[in-house]
């Protein structure tokens, strides 16, 4: 099971290399790509701009104990931290390149009372403190 989900994030990844967008890429209410077809290169804006939030993606959405969850975040460049919380959790995910951002969490056992639906904040900041937040609907199983 967990080698068909690698498997899947590596077919979204090498997706992300392909020359024109699919029709139909998946989009948030807020307007932030889920799976682009070509992973968004950062874009450029100045330190006093606000922060945001291009494309998001993560290998799945219902967490498992003992699975590797993953994902890629691409922000605008004056995003200084990348912050991944819910009420349970919270992490900061790690700048790579100036507005981009991956994490790599191993789920360890998971105690019942924390099964459940969760809306994980994915908060970007710029060095001003200044935030762009996108609720996502998790749940740990």
């Amino acid at each position: 099971m967990l080698r068909s989900c690698y498997a899947l994030f590596a077919a979204i990844l090498l997706l992300a290399g392909c020359e024109e967008p699919v029709p139909g890429t998946p989009v948030d209410p807020h307007g932030v790509t889920i799976a682009p077809a070509r992973w968004p290169s950062a874009v450029v804006a100045a330190s006093s701009d606000p922060p945001r939030i291009i494309a998001l993606l993560m290998n799945e959405t219902s967490i498992a104990p003992g699975s590797e969850w993953t994902g890629r975040i691409a922000t605008t460049s004056n995003v200084a931290s990348l912050e991944m919380r819910t009420e349970s959790f919270s992490f900061n995910a790690t700048r790579i390149a100036f507005g981009q951002f991956i994490f790599d969490q191993h789920v360890l056992d998971i105690v019942p009372q924390y099964k459940r639906p969760y809306t994980l904040q994915v908060i970007a900041r710029n060095a001003a403190g200044n935030e762009d937040v996108r609720l996502i609907p998790i749940e740990l199983r």
